[in-house]
């Protein structure tokens, strides 16, 4: 990462796609390669041993490596080339048989296909990690009144609960989604210079699964060089995501600014140079950052699918770059959220100031409610309106402007009704109903374990 991006990351120590994790999986698929070959019998166990062997110790340069992919165009090629050169060095027994049956797109898709099982490992980490964060706070907060805004003006009280364990359940979607896609679409590539295994022939399903089950991933019995439809699903499910992870960033900024001040991230010292007593939402700018390109990221994967016949010129290889960045984007924003969401500070008191600052006017529909069963519905919706612009201006509750309206035009106010309209106001009373919502979505919320997921924690290499 370099200084510009770096300082947007929450977790400086987690890289994913890096050069050394590439180099890794490409070498791990030439030598895997060879073993399931020789497993099947199709080539000496002599050969696929040395290939094992140049693997393990060839030295592979990134920065070398990159010059050579820029004049063949293909990265797989500054692998290969060096595996060739150790073998006719040391282990000449394993030069035919390297790389047999395959083309430089199987070594990249399949090697991309690894790295992007550890990346959804380290994304499934994050989002379990924000949900369970997230289900505290809606448990805890369930009846806690909040202001509710639709088109950023007040409109009914809510419960903070109910909008944490709906951001909760929307995350617990996209991970199930995660994963039930990844099955399909994480598989090993292995179709040949044209995606019909013309060497491997009839023996390629075979190949197939055996490297498959060395590496961890799919077999799914086709070459997928230029069909990228399942890929792409789960490529879309990632950015799907990241709108979730940017709505609630977006959501938690703004309930943090000061005129608002019903929440804030944990204290963090001075976050600005020239005002002190500023308390920035740091882990929500990054979060925001990250995901402000997905869905440009996402549109140009979308746009990479147009693969001319059976190898792409161009599209692929830029598929190749954007699919990375997308991933990473995401996850860092998943973990940024995740770290605010650990020290977050709910400020309850100010969420009901701020709700008895409106002076009732946000109980306008449940105060119509009461009033046309008395009234007209007509009548009964002028005197809340007229009344709402009095009660802002009074700074006096609405029921009561309402009922000395009714009062001052002739109308008798009987005590059931003025009881009904002061509980139609009352912000304990409303939240009730967002708070067995909110206890329901708890109760439905898909929380799924996810395989690997403690080692991704600790161990980011293969």
């Amino acid at each position: 990462m370099s200084l510009v991006s770096a300082y947007l990351h929450p977790l400086p120590a987690t890289e994913l796609f890096s050069d050394a994790l590439w180099v890794e999986a490409m070498l791990r698929f030439e030598a895997q390669l060879a073993r399931a070959q020789a497993d099947c019998d199709l080539i000496p166990e002599a050969a696929a041993q040395a290939i094992e062997q140049a693997c393990a110790c060839v030295l592979l340069d990134p920065v070398q490596m990159a010059q050579r992919a820029r004049e063949t165009g293909a990265l797989a090629m500054a692998v290969v080339e060096p595996l060739q050169h150790w073998l006719r060095s040391h282990r000449p027994e394993g030069l035919a048989w390297l790389h047999w049956g395959t083309t430089t797109q199987d070594v990249v898709d399949t090697a991309n296909a690894l790295l992007t099982a550890q990346a959804l490992a380290l994304l499934q980490q994050e989002l379990q990690g924000l949900q369970q964060q997230l289900l505290r706070l809606a448990a805890d907060h369930a009846a806690t009144p909040i202001l509710g805004r639709s088109l950023l003006q007040p409109a009914q009280v809510t419960s903070f609960g109910l909008k944490c364990a709906q951001t909760a359940a929307a995350l617990g979607r996209s991970s199930v989604q995660l994963q039930r896609l990844s099955a399909q679409a994480l598989c090993v590539q292995l179709g040949g210079a044209v995606g019909n295994n013309a060497v491997l022939a009839e023996e390629a399903r075979r190949v197939e699964q055996a490297l498959a089950q060395r590496l961890g991933l799919g077999a799914c019995g086709h070459s997928w060089h230029t069909q990228r439809d399942s890929w792409l699903r789960l490529g879309m499910e990632v950015a799907v995501c990241g709108g979730a992870l940017a709505k609630l960033a977006k959501d938690w900024s703004l309930l943090s600014q000061y005129e608002v001040g019903e929440l804030s991230e944990a204290a963090r010292g001075q976050t600005s140079s020239a005002m002190p007593h500023k308390r920035n939402p740091v882990h929500c700018l990054q979060a925001l950052a990250h995901t402000r390109s997905v869905p440009q990221l996402a549109a140009t994967l979308l746009a990479c699918m147009e693969q001319a016949h059976e190898r792409a010129l161009g599209e692929w290889q830029a598929e190749v770059v954007h699919w990375a960045q997308l991933w990473t984007q995401v996850h860092a924003a998943a973990a940024a959220l995740r770290l605010a969401a650990e020290g977050l500070q709910v400020h309850a008191p100010r969420m009901h100031a701020n709700v008895e600052g409106l002076h009732g006017v946000v109980f306008s529909e449940p105060l119509t409610q009461v009033l046309a069963r008395w009234l007209s519905k007509p009548e009964a919706q002028r005197i809340v309106a007229d009344g709402s612009q009095q009660a802002l201006q009074q700074a006096r509750p609405l029921p009561d402007v309402v009922v000395d309206h009714l009062v001052q035009q002739g109308h008798a106010v009987p005590a059931e009704l003025q009881s009904q309209l002061h509980a139609a106001a009352n912000a304990q009373l409303a939240v009730q109903v967002s708070a067995a919502r909110c206890h329901a979505l708890i109760d439905d919320m898909p929380r799924v374990q996810h395989p690997g997921w403690e080692e991704a924690r600790h161990d980011t290499h293969f």
